[in-house]
């Protein structure tokens, strides 16, 4: 990208130092108003934002974040979590209700899951790697998984929860 606006000056040098070499002053409008296009259309480029975010970028990352497992190691039966560098077990069927909670953090939002099972509460933000695929297999293994659950602010502090799956009795 540089090269093209290093190029466009040095043409835009040559065509104002040899003027009168050309036939036409049409001809030497045209080439200067060509790279001053081209000179504009380069600086927005390498000024615009560096993030990538086109389709296939996105597509890459979410495929990516969907197989990393983490800190969690699922089986037929549940799932292991890392916990205080102790692998913890939990069942599918011991999970009595899923939450996703936001909490606000000054001018941020702390986002995560709040499992309840039968014998303990886990409570796992966004940053924990392999969350996303925690999500993923949450939704296939817990009947009445509700990805379409309303959000409820729970208190004046602004925490915000919605129910994801509650076991049916």
């Amino acid at each position: 990208m540089k090269t093209i606006i290093i190029m466009c000056c040095l043409v835009v040098l040559w065509v104002y130092m040899y003027y009168p070499v050309f036939d036409s002053e049409g001809i030497s409008y045209f080439i200067i108003f060509s790279c001053f296009t081209v000179l504009c259309f380069s600086i927005a480029k390498i000024y615009s934002s560096d993030t990538k975010t086109d389709y296939e970028s996105i597509e890459k990352e979410t495929d990516r974040l969907e197989k990393l497992d983490g800190n969690f190691k699922y089986t037929a039966d549940g799932f292991y979590h890392k916990h205080k560098n102790l692998p913890e077990f939990i069942r599918w069927d011991e999970i009595v209700s899923v939450y996703s909670f936001s909490i606000p953090l000054f001018d941020d939002r702390q986002a995560g899951l709040e499992i309840i099972t039968d014998k303990n509460q886990y409570e796992f933000d966004q940053e924990i790697p392999g969350i996303t695929k925690l999500t993923h297999m949450l939704e296939q293994n817990l009947p009445d998984w509700d990805s379409n659950a309303p959000t409820l602010r729970i208190n004046n502090y602004g925490l915000e929860k919605a129910k994801l799956y509650e076991r049916k009795i």
